[in-house]
């Protein structure tokens, strides 16, 4: 077998960010990490339990060099997951081009939109300047095509994830039609009002994108039926029966949903490893005997880690006999700090989190605990050990966070959850769901989280739990699979009644 066939697999999942990351440590030796981010949670395990290629870009400049080393070297980057091996492939993308395609038409204006976020956070006009970072984006993503197209078997599946990839699919089939391909969207897909601020050639080069691929496919049904509605005021014919829009091309496409959970075996494992257990003794180091009040987050707008710290605040002004009892430990790390408003955000939460602390602090109590370094291991200890865990985000494709703490909690903790989070699908009936734009909802939730008594936590958690480990990433991968090879095989079943009729 040649080179360039090693290579290649029967299964290649795209996206931007891959399942790891190298940097440099302190000591100066280059360290791979695991790459953040609830995509990484759902594609490794899926992935390394069947076996395939992953294309990436290559996002820090050690990953870079590490692209060009294994490029010249006509090899994939070898990867170990706690699930199993993968082969990566990274892409060393002009730096121009990524930005415009990441930082500008990814982050400013899609992630922004999709999240209903407003307007001023990102992009709104388009622009002639737009415009040019517009067309930056198409070319990233004819490179991602470019990459699967070499990196998949004859009749082989891709699977492209996220916003930054929806052109991807499109440029995908022209240049492979033998494969068989499904994007999926992790984030939240925008109501057709919000949709309709962007131009309609642009809305209509997005949407026939995506109906490139075979399947499209969304978290939950609220998302599909907001990206149906968005195919239906662009005048495209849609079946609502067969959940299906038919493309330019005259191919159907079908939208369906896929609900992801955890795997709570695996997660079990990576929670048993030293880090974790010495994260869990600093942790009690600093909080002592306090109740644990918990979020897990990147620090970005749509995860209203502002509205949290103002319901805390809120929650101490109104209960003083909790104070020197409770302690908020806030892991918000950094996110995207290339762009203003994330480090505009960082910088509010950090001036909140000491103002807190300065207003209600006290000798031997520090109401509020930030920490802005990325570790995973980390957070694991953070919700196994919390006794209310906030997930308040302002929208949310799916949050896995909220499914990982049911699965590790080892103080039945109460959950309050956003309605706007897709998983508050799966998990209503076992925590508290509360409005992310009222401050007062979410200060009562964590008091009433706090007063619960253990025997309603052990059973709220149990039904938690339930619902987060439904759907595990194999599931949630063996399904996708399963879609495609059914759209496949009706499309043949067509395709020869077809012959049989013009015969």
């Amino acid at each position: 077998m040649d080179t360039a066939q090693q290579q290649r697999a029967s299964l290649v999942i795209a996206s931007n960010r891959g399942p790891v990351e190298r940097r440099t440590g302190d000591d100066g030796r280059v360290v791979v990490h695991r790459g953040a981010g609830g995509l990484i949670a759902v594609l490794g395990p899926a992935l390394a339990s069947h076996g395939g290629v992953w294309v990436a870009a290559a996002l820090t400049d050690e990953d870079r060099a590490a692209a060009r080393d294994l490029r010249a070297r006509g090899r994939l980057d070898e990867v170990g997951l706690p699930e199993g091996p993968i082969g990566v492939r990274l892409l060393d993308l002009d730096p121009a081009l990524f930005a415009a395609y990441y930082q500008t038409v990814s982050t400013e204006l899609l992630w922004f939109l999709q999240h209903h976020l407003p307007h001023d956070g990102g992009k709104s006009a388009f622009d002639a300047e737009l415009r040019s970072h517009w067309d930056g984006y198409r070319r990233v993503n004819d490179d991602f095509a470019a990459a699967c197209a070499e990196s998949a078997l004859p009749g082989g599946t891709v699977l492209l994830q996220d916003y930054h990839l929806t052109l991807a699919p499109r440029r995908l089939r022209e240049l492979r039609p033998d494969l068989r391909s499904a994007h999926c969207t992790m984030t939240p897909w925008a109501d057709p009002e919000r949709f309709a601020v962007l131009p309609l050639d642009v809305q209509r080069e997005l949407v026939t994108g995506l109906l490139g691929a075979d399947l499209v496919c969304f978290l939950v049904p609220r998302w599909a039926e907001a990206f149906l509605s968005c195919c239906e005021q662009l005048g495209l014919r849609t079946d609502r029966t067969r959940r299906a829009v038919r493309g330019p091309d005259g191919r159907w496409s079908r939208v369906r949903c896929f609900p992801v959970g955890v795997d709570a075996d695996a997660l079990h494992t990576r929670a048993a490893a030293p880090d974790v257990a010495e994260h869990e003794r600093r942790l009690r180091d600093v909080t002592g005997d306090a109740r644990l009040v918990v979020r897990v987050d990147r620090m970005e707008p749509s995860k209203n880690i502002v509205r949290g710290l103002e319901a805390y605040a809120r929650f101490l002004e109104q209960h003083p006999g909790r104070h020197g009892s409770v302690v908020h430990f806030v892991l918000a790390y950094a996110s995207r700090g290339e762009l203003a408003a994330y480090r505009e955000l960082a910088a509010q939460v950090e001036m909140l989190a000491a103002g807190i602390n300065e207003r209600f602090g006290r000798d031997g109590w520090q109401p509020v605990v930030l920490e802005t370094r990325n570790d995973f291991g980390r957070g694991l200890a953070a919700m196994a050990l919390a006794d209310v865990l906030v997930v308040n985000p302002v929208r949310d494709g799916m949050n896995l966070v909220a499914k990982e703490a049911a699965v590790l909690s080892r103080r039945d903790l109460a959950l309050v959850l956003s309605r706007h989070a897709g998983a508050a699908d799966d998990l209503a009936d076992g925590c508290v769901l509360i409005d992310p734009f009222d401050v007062q909802e979410l200060a009562d939730a964590i008091a009433a989280g706090l007063d619960l008594s253990r025997a309603e936590r052990a059973e709220r958690l149990e039904r938690l739990r339930k619902g987060a480990v439904a759907l595990p990433p194999e599931r949630w991968l063996t399904d996708v699979l399963a879609e495609l090879a059914q759209a496949a095989e009706e499309e043949r079943e067509g395709a020869e009644r077809a012959v049989e009729a013009a015969e």
